[in-house]
């Protein structure tokens, strides 16, 4: 993978002078996509600068020298929304203060400084490169602190994988577009390579292979190619949607639309002798295209310093399991205060960006000590830079027609309709703001951006800092639940937590603390809407396939599957990944990929009668699910463990099955959008697919 950063590259990054938005104290919004050519007007209803981090569009075309202006995400301070129609109850918090306490680079203070960081970043993220960073083995992995690459596979291993699936009396001519359907990883444009039965990496270039953007081939300490594979961060935050030929920002989406199924692949490894797949009874994910990344109450099991205490385990224990999750995307992390999508971190705590790269014995903190510090001291050295070239991540453009008269009705509609107004008899509690989907998501269109009724400055555009109560957003509560105030104590006390910040007035620990928090509510972190047509499947979990699900709350089906791409003429029974196809499978009415209605029957796991589903009521909760959701809900790790093997193609198919009445799994909540005519839904999603 490589990302070129001229301006002839595509619109998804670099070539922010396309769509830069040089906010200042009077903003104006100019915005290129393939639909529109938006003029500068301050008043306009349509516009969008689709993410990013706004320092580094601000440094486009400028010298290195240039100084850098304050991030307008460090304006997210207590009574910045004081009366405004955007709501910010989640506020930034300044982890570099003191870079020689957190033993950390300081932030950059000029656009080369902001380079460098982006370019270090870059190194460490572009597969198939000579400083690429994969799993469990940082950049090096063959350090003892990354047991000597224990996370790595051989390209031999690799190559066997089709022995494994079955069907196959010899390696097939397609063997690297079967491996990237089955295990859910597109390609990028870039050379991501590795060595084919017989080559040598180093007298063939890496080889004449063609990996996945969810692996990569790491590198020897001199540079030279080692010949073993890792797996890479765009297994969980990149996927695919659509094809260059769609438009030049679309194919392959660095931090978005992921889709893969991490557990199929270990498990078809387990066999190879990858040793990592030993931890395929845990259960990563349960669906395919989510993740259980989020389990970072785990890690804080292993302080700092010193070692794991009794009263640390036992908080960490009754927390419960975190369940699926669907990674928010990149694009949208340089418009937020806090991380994940419950905020449980300051985003300026790029550690825990960095934790799966992270060599592994890093995680063990004090409990590991030399290899524990020379594992966390590659975090803190390369944290940043991985944390500020994800940043600058750039949303996809719609690339099919939009009616722009209805997308600016609906602009109105987002920025301005009170969802709590007498006349809708809206029963859920309203929140803070104006009630409008703004109120939470934040303002995008130059009118209401420039209108200090919205905002108190332009350069919050596109800013979303609102954690929703649980009581108001109504969505899935496991992961949000696990936040109890004795893992976030713990956590505190967590190298991820950054304990020299500990009680300062910049504290950097998980931000669930009550002492952090104070009167806000659990609850979940409102996204900022950039790229969102390109966002599908919805909520925290991926519960809802569609926009108009979510804005319809009672058009939701328990049950549903995503359909597949179709298989090729006389391809077998080989595992096919989701569709991407964008005329095939993209259902732009909608807006989100197309799906099929599953019923109750025996297809265990995932539709089993009687136990995560009724055959009387295809929208009842079975009992035995009520039991489950308060013994993983209370009992950390028991998710995980309780869940069949994947054995037959049947059950790898059923894991595509989104089945709502499982843990974590809930699609309710959002209810409050019930009150809007369709009217007013079709509106609505004709701007989200300007954004």
């Amino acid at each position: 993978m490589r990302i070129d950063t001229t301006p002839v590259a595509p619109l998804r990054r670099a070539t922010t002078a396309l769509s830069c938005l040089l906010l200042s104290s009077a903003l104006t919004v100019s915005t290129i996509s393939h639909a529109f050519v938006y003029d500068d007007d301050p008043d306009a209803l349509l516009g969008s600068s689709r993410g990013g981090l706004w320092q580094w569009d601000y440094c486009y075309g400028k010298d290195d020298s240039e100084p850098l202006p304050e991030d307008p995400r460090t304006l997210v301070q207590p009574g910045i929304s004081d009366g405004k129609a955007v709501h910010f109850n989640a506020y930034w918090a300044e982890c570099h203060v003191d870079p020689e306490a957190v033993q950390e680079e300081a932030h950059a203070d000029t656009c080369g400084e902001l380079r460098d960081y982006f370019y270090r970043g870059e190194r460490l993220m572009d597969t198939g490169g000579d400083g690429v960073a994969a799993l469990f083995v940082g950049n090096s992995y063959n350090d003892w602190a990354a047991a000597g690459g224990i996370a790595t596979f051989t390209a031999s291993q690799y190559n066997r994988l089709w022995r494994i699936w079955g069907g196959f009396s010899q390696r097939p001519d397609n063997f690297d577009e079967l491996v990237s359907n089955r295990y859910g990883s597109g390609f990028s444009e870039g050379r991501n390579p590795y060595p084919l039965p017989g080559e040598d990496p180093n007298q063939t270039n890496g080889g004449s292979g063609q990996l996945p953007e969810m692996f990569t081939q790491v590198r020897k300490d001199d540079g030279s190619w080692s010949g073993r594979i890792g797996v890479t961060c765009h297994g969980c935050h990149s996927g695919e949607v659509g094809s260059k030929a769609d438009g030049p920002d679309l194919g392959f989406q660095f931090g978005g639309s992921s889709a893969t199924d991490l557990n199929l692949f270990l498990r078809d490894m387990l066999p190879l002798g990858y040793l990592a797949s030993g931890v395929t009874p845990l259960n990563l994910t349960q669906t395919r295209g989510t993740n259980n990344a989020s389990a970072v109450n785990i890690a804080f099991l292993f302080p700092d310093q010193g070692l794991p205490t009794i009263s640390g385990f036992l908080n960490i224990l009754s927390s419960g399991s975190t369940g699926s999750m669907d990674s928010p995307n990149w694009w949208n992390m340089g418009h937020r205060p806090l991380k994940f999508v419950d905020g449980l971190f300051p985003m300026d705590a790029p550690r825990v960006d960095a934790v799966f790269y992270t060599p592994i014995f890093g995680l063990f903190g004090g409990t590991a000590a030399g290899l524990g510090e020379q594992g966390q001291e590659w975090m803190r050295t390369h944290g940043p830079d991985m944390n500020l070239w994800v940043e600058t991540m750039k949303a996809p453009t719609y690339p099919l027609p939009v009616d722009e008269d209805l997308a600016k009705t609906g602009a109105v509609l987002f920025h301005e309709l009170d969802l709590w107004a007498e006349d809708r008899n809206n029963p859920i509690p309203r929140p803070e703001g104006n009630g409008s989907c703004a109120s939470c998501h934040g303002a995008y269109a130059p009118r209401y951006v420039n209108d200090p009724e919205f905002l108190a400055t332009p350069l919050l555009e596109g800013m979303a800092g609102y954690v929703v109560p649980l009581d108001i957003i109504g969505t899935d509560r496991r992961r949000a639940l696990t936040n109890t105030e004795g893992m976030a104590t713990t956590g505190a006390d967590n190298f991820f937590g950054y304990p020299a910040t500990k009680d300062t007035e910049n504290d950097c620990g998980p931000q669930v603390q009550k002492k952090i928090r104070g009167d806000r509510e659990i609850g979940y972190l409102a996204q900022p809407l950039y790229g969102v047509w390109a966002s599908a499947p919805y909520f925290h979990n991926g519960s809802v396939p569609n926009v108009w699900e979510v804005l319809k709350p009672q058009d939701r089906y328990p049950i549903w599957r995503r359909v597949s791409a179709p298989r090729a003429e006389g391809e077998g029974n080989v595992v096919m990944g989701f569709d991407t196809n964008l005329q095939r499978a993209f259902d732009a009415e909608k807006m989100g990929w197309k799906y099929d209605r599953i019923q109750c029957e025996s297809l265990p796991p995932m539709v089993a009668p009687g136990f995560n589903c009724s055959t009387r009521n295809i929208y009842a909760t079975p009992w035995i699910q009520i039991f489950l959701e308060w013994l993983y809900g209370n009992l950390t790790g028991a998710w995980n463990l309780d869940f069949p093997p994947i054995i037959t193609t049947e059950n790898m198919e059923n894991r595509k099955i989104m089945n709502t009445h499982m843990y974590s799994h809930g699609n309710e909540g959002h209810e409050f959008t019930s009150v809007l005519t369709d009217e007013e839904r079709y509106a609505l999603i004709e701007y989200l697919k300007t954004l």
